[in-house]
């Protein structure tokens, strides 16, 4: 008799045993890498679907303190029909003096808080969140000088169903719940998401203590599944820091689950991986923090990822663009390297 299949998990696994996405890398030249490129910056931007329309930001500051050094605000934006964005800025005081900085748009991952771990909110569960993941990154980047903008991704933070006065979903992770609304409306949450970011941009570019030529972005987690899709999408990030993220779609998402309805493309995976994503990026730097103990992204898979990113920033001829910052830990910012890289490639 013919062996049964019943098991949905193992189709997936048994379904890409073989599998090669029909554009993964294997140029060694900066024509080969160009060409490649072309074609699958064209296939991204079919998985990427539809976006919103724009809508004029209508910015709101709700309040705005100085202390330690910094001016915090938090603002609200809008960003498309029916979207308000919150967002927590910060940015070293002497930027009132009227010197253009450079800014980093700082992206947090997945948990309760939203953007108020990165951006050093002080309530104890905000700096709970941030001790654990040395997550206020946003905090961190506006002390070496840099403006910082910590926003809210859907369905997080202000912008989560357990946010107060929001109806909470029972028993379901509101990522995938999401995601499958916009699935039945004809876009993914990805998208709209990456939108979101993409104004972020904008926002800044028309802020006077500003550089606008010198944007970076980082994130962590699902804020660095968020970052390697911004910085493949929009080409004035000039600088990336993807953290405990890159890894492939093969151990991560089909091999241990660990992934949502935010932290990917649909049809993606048919033409290629975090690898080529990555690709897509180059040649602007790029930096990559992995923890050797991060086994929600399979380290082995992380290394092979990044030795394939070296491989594309290779053979584009700007090996010295791509960088990597192992930690001897798990799921967190390490921060080794970024200080030095940001200020390297944005020039603050």
């Amino acid at each position: 008799m013919a062996h049964r299949y019943t098991s949905t998990r193992q189709f997936f696994l048994d379904l890409i045993r073989d599998y090669e996405p029909e554009l993964t890398f294997r140029g060694t030249t900066r024509e080969e890498f160009d060409s490649w490129q072309a074609a699958f910056r064209q296939r991204f931007l079919e998985c990427l679907g539809p976006l919103p329309p724009a809508v004029p930001f209508e910015t709101e500051v709700l309040w705005r303190i100085e202390e330690d050094g910094l001016i915090k605000e938090k603002i609200l934006f809008d960003t498309a029909p029916f979207t308000t964005v919150p967002a927590i800025l910060l940015r070293p005081a002497d930027t009132e003096q009227g010197r253009r900085r450079a800014a980093i748009v700082c992206i947090h991952g997945h948990g309760p808080h939203g953007k108020d771990p990165v951006a050093g909110a002080r309530y104890p569960e905000a700096q709970q969140n941030a001790s654990y993941y040395n997550y206020n990154y946003g905090e961190q980047m506006a002390r070496q000088g840099f403006v910082t903008i910590c926003p809210d991704m859907r369905p997080f933070g202000e912008r989560s169903d357990h946010f107060p006065g929001e109806r909470p979903i029972p028993g379901r992770d509101p990522c995938n719940v999401h995601f499958l609304k916009g699935a039945l409306l004809g876009f993914n949450l990805l998208a709209y998401n990456l939108w979101d970011l993409m104004k972020c941009v904008d926002l800044l570019q028309e802020m006077p203590f500003v550089d606008p030529e010198r944007i970076g972005a980082m994130g962590l987690s699902g804020g660095g599944a968020h970052v390697m899709h911004f910085a493949a999408l929009d080409t004035r990030i000039r600088a990336t820091d993807i953290i405990c993220a890159l890894n492939s779609y093969r151990a991560w998402a089909i091999g241990i689950d660990n992934f949502c309805g935010t932290q990917f493309l649909p049809g993606m995976f048919r033409y290629g991986d975090h690898a080529e994503i990555c690709g897509l990026i180059c040649p602007r730097p790029l930096l990559v923090e992995s923890g050797g103990f991060d086994y929600g992204f399979p380290p082995d898979a992380t290394a092979q990822a990044q030795a394939r990113v070296a491989q594309i920033y290779q053979a584009a001829g700007v090996p010295a663009h791509f960088e990597i910052d192992m930690g001897y830990g798990g799921h967190q910012y390490y921060g080794n390297k970024a200080i030095e890289f940001f200020h390297k490639h944005l020039g603050d």
